[in-house]
């Protein structure tokens, strides 16, 4: 097993996101595709670290920028107000996680049937209400993620199945 990293950029409005994505370059077969969330620090080497990880799994992982240029921070005045800038808005929140699941979606080598997210205290909440919002992943796992939602589902809107580890 090989795994190869890159950076991906896309867009929403003006501002330009790095994803982190890895894969095992040893066989070119579709497989399942991982959205991974980061906590308010950004997607700082631990995040990067377990993108690689699920690679390794078998899966095409996506570690996902969501302050816009790949930024970071060490600094926790500075990590929550990103994040609340970030979820003051509903609209962006919305924005950025799609435009993160269209990227994977749309890599060569991911199943575009079999996408998954998994999150990190703020990345948590973000999967939570990823699925809250139905959108086509098979399962979420939040790992110490807040549970506030800013959209509650109808009934059968939620479709990926969801994993809490709170």
């Amino acid at each position: 097993m090989s795994i190869h990293t890159e950076y991906t950029s896309y867009s929403v409005e003006s501002t330009i996101f790095k994803g982190y994505l890895a894969w095992d370059e040893t066989t070119n077969d579709k497989r399942p595709g991982v959205l991974v969330f980061p906590e308010w620090w950004g997607m700082n080497e631990y995040i990067q670290k377990r993108t690689k990880q699920i690679a390794e799994l078998g899966f095409v992982a996506m570690g996902v920028d969501m302050y816009g240029e790949g930024k970071t921070v060490d600094n926790p005045d500075e990590a929550g107000s990103l994040m609340n800038t970030v979820i003051s808005d509903k609209k962006i929140v919305k924005d950025r996680v799609q435009a993160a699941y269209n990227v994977l979606k749309g890599h060569p080598l991911s199943d575009s049937r079999r996408l998954g997210a998994i999150g990190y205290c703020f990345g948590g909440a973000l999967v939570l209400n990823m699925a809250r919002l139905g959108m086509d992943l098979r399962a979420v796992v939040s790992f110490h993620g807040a549970l506030d939602s800013f959209h509650t589902p109808a009934a059968g809107e939620i479709k990926a199945e969801v994993l809490v580890c709170h």
